[in-house]
């Protein structure tokens, strides 16, 4: 399942990517390839967020949680169960087995538009620049900042009450970040063999990024589960997991506040943005 999800947003990249150059059936769109992703998405989150809940979550429960902590599981069980029935319903439809049949047709018999005649190391840097300078001005890479005359400054590790006040606040622009991120990564990816080794360093400091930013999110989600099942904040339902997130927390920034000041640097954001000018010939 995780495999196919993964090839699923693969493929929707490759579409966004290739777009102009590829002229594709018309039951092969973003719309009809992200309902099957977002369904099998869910079924994946629910199978980690069990995982997490029994693997690292469980141990460290006093015995006065348990009862909360089994009925979270018995409504986690139940959505799942919703949520597969609903991924093995839409992998029988006609929608799938179209959509399959549709690439299969063109994978038989490409067809191109007249930019698909184009050299591709023509073209690079007219694809990858545009997403790395959207990616420089995200919000998400002020979140735990200062800014004082245009200059951004960190807010110290040491300041840990106003770092975790920024991410109760402006955790949305880190998740966001994070889906940027890894549609950068995806598409950065195809064209590894176009660039020097620097290249390659760089796609896989994107997938870094993506990772650190991941955990952060399944905190969120976590989180949103627990206190929507219990009805109650997690401090007051569960607060030996409450507090095992706190202690994540502040991990977090000790991960993140290296890459975060990394590409916040002026001297960093043109010495990448040079290296995609310049494709291997």
């Amino acid at each position: 399942m995780h495999q196919m999800r993964v090839g699923m947003r693969r493929f929707r990249t490759a579409i966004q990517v290739f777009g102009k150059s590829i002229t594709l059936p018309h039951r092969v769109n973003n719309s009809s390839i992200g309902k099957i992703a977002r369904i099998l998405g869910e079924t994946r989150d629910l199978d980690v967020l069990k995982q997490d809940l029994i693997t690292r979550y469980h141990p460290l429960l006093q015995q006065s949680e348990q009862d909360k902590f089994e009925k979270v599981l018995h409504h986690l069980h139940q959505k799942r169960g919703q949520s597969l029935l609903k991924l093995k319903k839409i992998l029988k439809s006609d929608r799938y087995q179209t959509l399959k049949q549709s690439m299969q047709d063109w994978l038989a018999q490409p067809n191109y538009t007249k930019v698909g005649d184009l050299l591709v190391f023509e073209i690079l840097p007219d694809l990858l620049l545009p997403l790395i300078c959207q990616l420089f001005t995200h919000s998400g890479w002020l979140v735990g900042t200062t800014i004082r005359t245009g200059t951004v400054s960190l807010i110290p590790i040491e300041n840990s009450d106003e770092l975790h006040q920024q991410l109760r606040k402006f955790s949305h622009f880190l998740h966001d970040l994070r889906k940027q991120i890894k549609g950068v990564r995806y598409q950065t990816e195809f064209f590894a063999d176009f660039y020097a080794d620097s290249y390659r360093e760089r796609v896989q400091e994107f997938k870094q990024i993506q990772e650190i930013l991941g955990t952060l999110q399944d905190h969120v989600v976590l989180r949103n589960f627990l206190e929507t099942t219990l009805k109650e904040s997690l401090e007051k339902a569960l607060p030996s997991i409450e507090h095992s997130i706190q202690e994540d927390a502040n991990l977090f920034w000790q991960s993140w506040q290296p890459l975060q000041a990394h590409y916040l640097s002026s001297e960093f954001r043109k010495s990448l943005r040079s290296l995609l000018i310049e494709p291997l010939t």
